[in-house]
C-alpha cells in the first residue's frame, strides 16, 4: 500500500488540540518529522527549502503553516498569507528547490480544516537517492554548498556524523544489494548467455566482446518490465505477491543461537523477564514488521545502545509496508505524559480503580483463576500508574503483568489488547529516552 501523507488516518493524527479560552492550544510538538510555521511567504521559500531537504534526507516530513508559536495556537492562515498558499505556482519551490538542492527530492501540497482554522501542508517525502546536498551558497537560508541537512527532533541543522555515516552506509547497502542481483541474473542464465546494456554508451556487450549499438530513439522505446511481472498486453497476468516477505534471522554467539524469527510473543515475554538479547535489533526489526505497534522498543533500544533518533530512524529504514511500523514511529515521537486517574462511578472503572489500589500497596498477587475480565482490568488499571509510582513498584509489575500474559496471551481476546497497552507504559515510563529541550534542540 502506497503511503498517502494526507490520508483521513494521517490527518487524524497529525495535530492534536484542547479549546482553552476560546483558542486552539496545540498539544503536539514539533518533532523529527513535523515543523510548524505561523505564516506562509514566498520570500520564505529558501528556509521551506532547508527544512524539506532536512526532511528529505531524514523520514519525511510536514511543514504546518498556521500555527503560533509562544504558546503554540493554531490560527490558521488569513488574509495576505491563504491568499499566497492557496495561489503560490508550485513550480516556484520546485525550481527553488532544484537550484539549491540535489538530486530532486518528492513533495506534495495540501491544507486541512481545523476546527473551522485553514492550515497550510507541505509534505517532503523520503529521498530514495540520500543524501540531498546543498548545491550553492544561499546566505538568507544560511545554506552553504555542500551542506546536508538533517531533520533531528524539533531542528532542522547540518547532519552530523552517525547520522552521515547511517546515510552512507545505506546507499552502499542499496549498491550492493543491485550488484548481487545481477550476479544472481548471471548465475541463473550462464555467462555466455548474458550481454550488458550499457545506458552511458548505449551499447549491448556479450560475453565474447561483440557490441550492438542501441540508437537513442530505440532505446527510448524499450519497455522495461519488473522483476516478477509479465507484459499484459502479451496476454499473460501480471504476477503479484500478496502481503510482505519479511526474512527470517538466525543469529550465532558462540554455541547460543538466538530466536530463529522473533515474534511478538517473543518481545513481550522477553521484556517482562528483562532477558538481555544477544540481538536486540532482531526484537527491533520484528516490532517494525508484526501486526501491531503496541509493543515495547525502549527496552531493546536501551540493550542495543541506541538513541531515541537512532531507533526511530532504524525502524524507518526497515523495508517493510505494515501499519505497525509507521503507528510505531508516531508513537515514538509523542511526548510521554503522566496518565491520571479516573473519577467515573462505572462498575468497570470501580473495579479498575480498586485494583490500582491494591498493586500501590505491593505485593499484589494475581489469583491462578482469574477471569479474563478481571485480567482486563488489572492491566487496564496498570496503565494508570505515573512514571514514578512505574519505577517503585517495576518488580512487582513485570511479575503481576508475566501471571496474566501466561495464563491469557495465547488465548486471545480484549485481554491480549489490554496486555500489550500495559506493557508499552511500563516500557515507555522505565526505558525512554528523557528529552530535555534545553539540551536536545
Amino acid at each position: 500500500m502506497i503511503f498517502d501523507p494526507f490520508s483521513e488516518s494521517e490527518m487524524s493524527q497529525l495535530v492534536k488540540v484542547d479549546m482553552i479560552d476560546e483558542q486552539l492550544r496545540v498539544r503536539t510538538r514539533e518533532s523529527v518529522n513535523k515543523e510548524f510555521k505561523e505564516n506562509f511567504s514566498l520570500s520564505s521559500l529558501g528556509d521551506y527549502a532547508r527544512t524539506m531537504a532536512a526532511f528529505a534526507n531524514a523520514r519525511g516530513g510536514y511543514l504546518i503553516f498556521g500555527v503560533t508559536d509562544s504558546p503554540r495556537i493554531a490560527q490558521g492562515l488569513a488574509g495576505k498569507a491563504r491568499t499566497q498558499f492557496d495561489d503560490f505556482d508550485s513550480a516556484k519551490l520546485t525550481e527553488a528547490l532544484n537550484n539549491l538542492f540535489s538530486p530532486e527530492f518528492h513533495w506534495k501540497v495540501s491544507h486541512t480544516e481545523l476546527h473551522g482554522k485553514h492550515l497550510g501542508l507541505i509534505y517532503t517525502y523520503v529521498s530514495d537517492r540520500k543524501p540531498v546536498v546543498a548545491v550553492k551558497n544561499f546566505d538568507r537560508a544560511k545554506i552553504r554548498e555542500g551542506d546536508i541537512f538533517y531533520r533531528y527532533r524539533g531542528q532542522s541543522s547540518r547532519i552530523k556524523y552517525p547520522e552521515l555515516r547511517t546515510i552512507l552506509d545505506e546507499v552502499k547497502s542499496k549498491e550492493n544489494q543491485k550488484f548481487m542481483k545481477h550476479i544472481e541474473h548471471l548465475l541463473m542464465a550462464g555467462a555466455s548467455n548474458v550481454a550488458l546494456l550499457d545506458f552511458s554508451k548505449n551499447t549491448l556487450t556479450g560475453s565474447s566482446g561483440q557490441s550492438v549499438l542501441v540508437d537513442h530513439e530505440m532505446l527510448d522505446e524499450i519497455s522495461f518490465i519488473r522483476e516478477g511481472e509479465f507484459d499484459e498486453v502479451a496476454g499473460a497476468p501480471t504476477l503479484k505477491v500478496v502481503g510482505e516477505v519479511v526474512p527470517a534471522h538466525t543469529v550465532t554467539f558462540g554455541d547460543n543461537v538466538v530466536h530463529q524469527a522473533v515474534t511478538t510473543e517473543d518481545i513481550i515475554k522477553d521484556f517482562l523477564l528483562q532477558s538481555r538479547p544477544a540481538a536486540p535489533k532482531e526484537y527491533i526489526r520484528q516490532a517494525a514488521a508484526g501486526t501491531t505497534s503496541m509493543v515495547p522498543v525502549h527496552y531493546y533500544r536501551q540493550v542495543a545502545n541506541m538513541t531515541h533518533d537512532q531507533l526511530v530512524d532504524f525502524i524507518a529504514a526497515q523495508n517493510v509496508r505494515s501499519v505497525a511500523k509507521r503507528r510505531l514511529i508516531v508513537n515514538l515521537d509523542e511526548p510521554y505524559e503522566d496518565p491520571s486517574l479516573p473519577d467515573s462511578q462505572h462498575p468497570s472503572t470501580k473495579a479498575r480503580r480498586d485494583y490500582y489500589q491494591q498493586i500501590l500497596k505491593r505485593g499484589f498477587s494475581v489469583n491462578e483463576e482469574i477471569s479474563s475480565t478481571h485480567a482486563a482490568h488489572i492491566m487496564h488499571a496498570l496503565q494508570w500508574l505515573t512514571e514514578q509510582q512505574v519505577h517503585e513498584l517495576f518488580d512487582d509489575l513485570r511479575e503481576i503483568t508475566l501471571r496474566i500474559f501466561e495464563q491469557w496471551y495465547l488465548n486471545g481476546g480484549p485481554v491480549v489488547d489490554k496486555i500489550r497497552r500495559a506493557v508499552v507504559h511500563l516500557d515507555k515510563a522505565m526505558f525512554r529516552e528523557k528529552y530535555d529541550p534545553k539540551t536536545n534542540g
